[in-house]
């Protein structure tokens, strides 16, 4: 699966000047034969590898030093091997790793189905094991967990989709929509056409000019570019509650509103970036040879900071026998802080329902002010990937005794929130990842979120004490603040400030609104699925 993935990021690159030009595709220029060629995309491999395949890939670590590296340790030598599953026919790919790294070993899975990605426990074992330690704050949390952790995603959706137009040997439609709508802003001088092959190349005025033509193109078929963005992020909207056609008709308010840059105006920011090459190669002749070659440099107006990306992918054959290589690389050099180079350089060989792929990568990091070596990392991938048709994978079935979401542990996780329905009293309460039982929940009033204060500050690690008649006293830290019931003023250390809302009294429990909790302690507050999340972004000293 890892392999597919890493071809299908080398296929990006070419995707917008095709890849299979047939012998009785349209003959009248360079250009129209690209179109043709988006129009009727190929794969150009068998099909079984997006609906039931097996992929082995063993990752090794052969390079792995420098300063942002100490914390994790010693993991030169380590290794891991994946053994990914997909079961189209179930939406479904399981993913088993093993791995040997820091002097220990740790084994796990982790599966995608649906609109779900789902992990065993052991997964987060291996990633405290390189530092990233996602239950830092409440260690007790993991080992009082289920099983089973996921999370939910509406846009998985989408790969399932676009499997099914892979296994159909098509590009998605919103992709074809999408490339058609970039290609159209190519002059057709920058396309050749030759007795074998199709060739278009761009140069610095070419890239001028098709900056130039894609704005204006967007200004005059701001329909259809709004649908286009609609088409490409659906499942984005929908789970972030958006009304698509309300989203269209924002994105087209949008274009109106965009000023028209002037030619002159986009040279002038074009002259930070030099096209060194831009060329594809496609032979119209099925199988044959095609080539993507992209060399950028580009600098600030000072010079402080300069950099380069290139990219090299070269393709040739059929379904029963398609090789083909990529070769990326890039860097990035600021004089007055850091200096970074990377390479990716793969291979691939596709013979009928067998696929191999060797990749080796490579990035070095150092600071320029004071020669320090931030990073030195090298990596090599060795994958196989099988078709097998009788292939079944078996996703866990989840509920309440085996599983929980993620999201409700961390709820940093949540991207999107629900919008404030007014009047919402039903809500739950999760501190720093734990449920609070409280005699009073949660509530919106107007725009504003409010909670129980003791509740939530005792639970963020304040000290909390009523004074009568009407005053609420808070320690945390540093900070002593005083709210008074039925105001907007409160006091830090003495400093008179103000709420966005009036403190109040309900069922003999003080409400504060939640964006003080901002204010004053830095918290970040979510609300999904009715439950609201704060959770400290800085630690509070309790002072009793």
């Amino acid at each position: 699966m890892s392999k597919k993935t890493l071809f299908n990021v080398a296929l990006a690159l070419v995707l917008c000047f095709s890849v299979v030009f047939g012998a009785k595709a349209a003959q009248p220029t360079a250009k129209d034969l690209v179109m043709a060629s988006i129009n009727n995309f190929n794969l150009g491999f068998d099909k079984g590898f997006y609906e039931k395949c097996q992929d082995v890939t063993n990752l090794t670590i052969t390079e792995f030093d420098g300063s942002l590296t100490k914390e994790l340790g010693q993991v030169k030598g380590s290794s891991t091997e994946f053994i990914s599953q997909l079961d189209a026919s179930k939406n479904a790919i399981k993913v088993s790793y093993t791995t040997n790294a820091t002097g220990s070993q740790h084994s796990g899975d982790f599966y995608l189905t649906d609109d779900k990605i789902i992990f065993t426990k052991d997964f987060f074992l291996l990633l405290k094991e390189f530092g990233l330690d996602a239950f830092e704050n409440n260690p007790d949390l993991l080992e009082q967990s289920p099983e089973y952790l996921y999370l939910s995603n509406e846009q998985l959706k989408s790969l399932w989709e676009q499997m099914l137009s892979y296994q159909n040997q098509e590009l998605p439609q919103e992709y074809k929509d999408f490339l058609l709508f970039l290609v159209e802003t190519i002059p057709d001088e920058y396309f050749s056409l030759s007795t074998s092959k199709v060739t278009m190349t761009l140069d610095q005025d070419g890239l001028e000019e098709v900056i130039y033509n894609l704005l204006t193109k967007i200004k005059d078929e701001k329909e259809r570019a709004a649908d286009l963005v609609i088409n490409l992020n659906k499942y984005s909207y929908e789970q972030m509650g958006i009304n698509p056609e309300q989203m269209r008709q924002e994105i087209i308010a949008g274009i109106d509103k965009m000023p028209v840059m002037s030619r002159e105006q986009i040279k002038l920011v074009s002259s930070y970036v030099e096209v060194k090459d831009f060329t594809y190669e496609a032979s119209i002749l099925p199988g044959g040879p095609k080539s993507f070659k992209l060399d950028l440099g580009f600098n600030t107006p000072d010079g402080s900071v300069t950099g380069q990306f290139a990219a090299v992918v070269d393709t040739a054959g059929n379904q029963e026998n398609m090789k083909g290589s990529y070769d990326i690389s890039g860097s990035f050099n600021n004089l007055n802080g850091p200096q970074v180079d990377f390479s990716m350089i793969a291979s691939y060989n596709y013979k009928s329902e067998v696929a191999d792929s060797d990749i080796n990568i490579k990035a070095v990091a150092k600071n320029n002010t004071t020669g320090e070596l931030l990073l030195n990392l090298g990596a090599t991938a060795k994958s196989t990937a099988k078709v097998d048709h009788s292939l079944v994978v078996s996703v866990p079935q989840l509920d309440a005794s085996n599983s929980a979401d993620l999201k409700a542990l961390f709820p940093e996780l949540q991207q999107t929130l629900a919008p404030p329905v007014a009047g919402a009293t039903d809500l739950q309460l999760v501190v720093n990842g734990n449920a609070i039982e409280t005699d009073v929940n949660p509530a919106i009033v107007g725009s504003e979120f409010v909670v129980p204060a003791r509740a939530v500050l005792e639970a963020l690690g304040c000290s909390v004490e009523w004074v009568e008649p009407n005053e609420v006293h808070i320690n945390a830290g540093d900070k002593t603040i005083l709210i008074i019931i039925n105001s907007k003023n409160y006091e830090v250390n003495g400093l008179e400030k103000a709420l966005s809302a009036p403190a109040y009294l309900e069922a003999d429990r003080t409400m504060i609104p939640a964006s003080f909790l901002f204010e004053e302690f830095n918290t970040d507050i979510k609300l999904m699925n009715n439950v609201v999340f704060i959770t400290n972004n800085v630690k509070q000293d309790i002072v009793n």
